[in-house]
């Protein structure tokens, strides 16, 4: 039987109830952050140690993160309850705007189990096999590439950019912005030195330099091999990154989206208005 959850927004986030060893939070489901991620002090509320492993991922600057890893009990999310769940343990204090939300879900947690974001009815759906075919029935399904690194999970989904070229794009429910690569401005039809187009420089949390680029695109995006699936004259936001780009919230939320990483596959249904 399928199972759901309701969604709230906390700015650009996605943000679930969960059930974590018996006691009810609030967690951000991010599809880019790879690992699943608990507070300190949820941890220590809830027994979680530090069991002396860790894992190093790359932020898309291509910085690297360490984080130690531990073991939650329990982990639920509607119906849906999974046991002795691995996770980084993070001191979400640093992070400001975060104001009851205890951790991160990652795709990690539903490598088995495909999911659903129901934009418009506002709610994270789990499907069951009978929910999952009506969603591929109604919906139009497009080939991703998924990564597992140890207890991290990404997808990449082919996009085709303005001059036709295409490129893989991570899946980041955690962004809100389109992102490219600079290295790919020209092939979006963009001089990042020309008229229309804001710079801005700065300084990232984990203390490293960044230069980003804001502006509109006179093409569109759309999903290789889907057309149907576009955003025209879409902004973006320009970085040096490790991936070709992100596909954020801001293009996700165009449709209902199902991530079926069993069967390497994402369903997009229009969003009923």
């Amino acid at each position: 039987m399928s199972s759901s959850a309701p969604i709230e927004y906390l700015a650009h986030l996605l943000t679930i109830p969960v059930r974590v060893a018996g006691t009810n939070t609030r967690f951000v489901f991010d599809t880019g952050i790879g690992l699943s991620l608990v507070a300190q002090s949820l941890a220590n509320r809830v027994g979680c140690v530090h069991d002396g492993s860790s894992f190093t991922g790359r932020r898309m600057s291509g910085h690297p993160v360490t984080i130690p890893l531990g073991r939650l009990a329990s982990l639920g999310v509607g119906d849906h309850r999974a046991q002795d769940v691995p996770v980084g343990i993070f001191d979400m204090q640093t992070m400001a705007g975060l104001e009851g939300v205890e951790g991160f879900l990652s795709l990690t947690y539903f490598r088995d189990a495909p999911v659903t974001i129901d934009y418009p009815a506002g709610r994270l759906v789990i499907e069951d096999e009978a929910s999952l075919a009506a969603r591929a029935a109604a919906g139009l399904t497009v080939p991703v590439e998924v990564r597992r690194d140890g207890h991290s999970t990404e997808v990449l989904l082919s996009i085709d950019l303005p001059s036709g070229k295409t490129v893989k794009a991570e899946v980041d429910t955690g962004s809100d912005e389109l992102i490219l690569n600079d290295l790919l401005a020209a092939d979006a039809g963009v001089d990042l030195l020309g008229e229309g187009v804001r710079r801005a420089s700065g300084t990232d949390e984990t203390g490293h330099e960044f230069v980003r680029y804001f502006t509109a695109l006179t093409g569109q995006i759309s999903v290789t091999g889907a057309p149907r699936l576009r955003l025209p004259a879409p902004q973006v936001m320009f970085q040096r990154i490790i991936h070709d780009g992100l596909a954020g919230d801001k293009f996700l939320r165009n449709f209902t989206v199902t991530y079926d990483l069993p069967g390497s596959r994402m369903i997009f249904s229009p969003a009923r208005t």
